[in-house]
């Protein structure tokens, strides 16, 4: 983590891929035993590749509602087995989900009945696979780039906190990589928000209002697009009179429109060095339920008293991202930003692994929360959001 300078031009290269499930999976979200009938619009793993010369990143974005430590471990292995030319280190591949409602159940939560797991293992084979592939198609496309960025708010009149109506962070941050000619390689946008606009109410295959957001920027800019997730737990969503293909491609485009019109005033990044730092840590377990799907087979990870994750700190000039291990709330990201020292700051939700609600200790000591006794039903108990925290201080420089 010590300074270095810039020997050689930043090189980004970025690639995706289709991952969308056969019809007949299982849906994950809302209710079990749920199947695809039909697809509305296709899911991805998408993947960018920034490559200082000296520490080399990769950043995988997944539609689908969280992957497992377990699983993210597997994508770094069969990564690792096809990157060529290119001294990437597998904890430097970051493995990140958009939480997609409208994607298969990669979980287990959502089988034929609530002790049944339904997840298809031929299909987490190909996505695990597929993903892989993406960081190897953008390590060889990675040529000489640079990075403009530009920070602003979105989500006025269609993104609310279900629980605590004055805890919503806004904040938007989008990063475009261009090459030497000026065309776009990849965008990659952080924001906040549940893609659960068509959650439990439809059968066919979505990436939500993030789907319309893909349509809609590559409709301005070529290259890959990238969602990244931001801490959506205690409870991030859309405003929802209707769930409906519609209203998602609407927030879509609100929300693309919001982007593109931030990047209108981007401003380049001077300073493009990489610096890194991850932690391999324990959280506490205080949720019975966690222990006995883990034991059932049902989720398929070993999680007893204790279960085992990761969090990443990596800075791309003055930018800065940390991962989160599921879904946290406002109040965790904006503690995570604190430690950070410059900006633009982004926190990946969902980051690495999918442990449900990351919640302040509130969320267990006041049933009158809205929604607490769900999303503390989901949740590992009151220790999780400080185990995060002081894990991400210690990498966090």
């Amino acid at each position: 983590m010590q300074p270095h300078s810039q020997a050689t031009p930043l090189r980004i290269g970025a690639a995706s891929a289709i991952i969308t499930p056969p019809l007949g999976a299982f849906i994950a979200g809302d209710r079990q035993n749920r199947r695809f009938t039909g697809v509305h619009d296709d899911l991805y793993a998408k993947a960018v590749v920034f490559d200082d010369g000296i520490t080399p990143v990769a950043l995988v974005v997944v539609d689908c509602i969280g992957l497992h430590y377990p699983v993210v471990l597997k994508i770094r292995e069969a990564a690792m087995k096809k990157v060529e030319g290119l001294a990437l280190a597998p904890e430097r591949i970051i493995v990140q989900a958009t939480h997609s409602h409208g994607g298969p159940d990669v979980i287990g939560l959502w089988g034929p009945d609530v002790a049944t797991s339904g997840v298809d293992p031929a299909y987490m084979t190909r996505l695990i696979d597929t993903a892989a592939e993406q960081v190897a198609r953008a390590a060889a496309a990675r040529r000489p780039s640079s990075i403009r960025f530009a920070e602003s708010q979105s989500g006025e009149g269609w993104v609310v906190n279900d629980s605590e109506p004055g805890e919503v962070d806004r904040s938007l941050v989008v990063f475009q990589c261009l090459d030497e000619s000026g065309e776009s390689i990849a965008t990659l946008t952080s924001f906040a928000c549940h893609p659960t606009c068509i959650d439990g109410t439809v059968s066919e295959v979505s990436a939500d209002y993030v789907g319309a957001f893909y349509k809609e920027m590559a409709n301005v800019y070529p290259g890959e697009h990238l969602f990244l997730q931001g801490p959506v737990g205690g409870w991030i969503q859309p405003v929802t009179p209707e769930r409906t293909f519609a209203l998602a491609e609407d927030y879509g485009k609100r929300f693309a429109a919001d982007v593109l019109q931030a990047l209108d005033s981007a401003e380049p990044m001077k300073d493009t060095r990489i610096r890194f730092a991850n932690r391999v840590f324990d959280i506490p377990v205080e949720n019975e339920g966690f222990k006995q799907m883990s034991a059932a087979g049902i989720v398929d990870r070993p999680i007893t008293e204790m279960v085992t994750t990761e969090v990443a700190w990596f800075a791309i000039g003055p930018a800065q991202f940390a991962t989160h291990p599921g879904e946290s709330s406002p109040y965790h990201g904006w503690k995570t930003k604190e430690f950070m020292d410059s900006g633009p700051k982004v926190v990946l939700g969902l980051g690495l692994d999918e442990l449900g609600y990351i919640l302040k200790t509130e969320y267990f000591e006041d049933d009158a929360i809205p929604h607490a006794e769900y999303l503390t039903s989901m949740s590992l108990g009151r220790d999780a959001g400080p185990a995060i925290l002081a894990a991400l201080e210690k990498v966090i420089p």
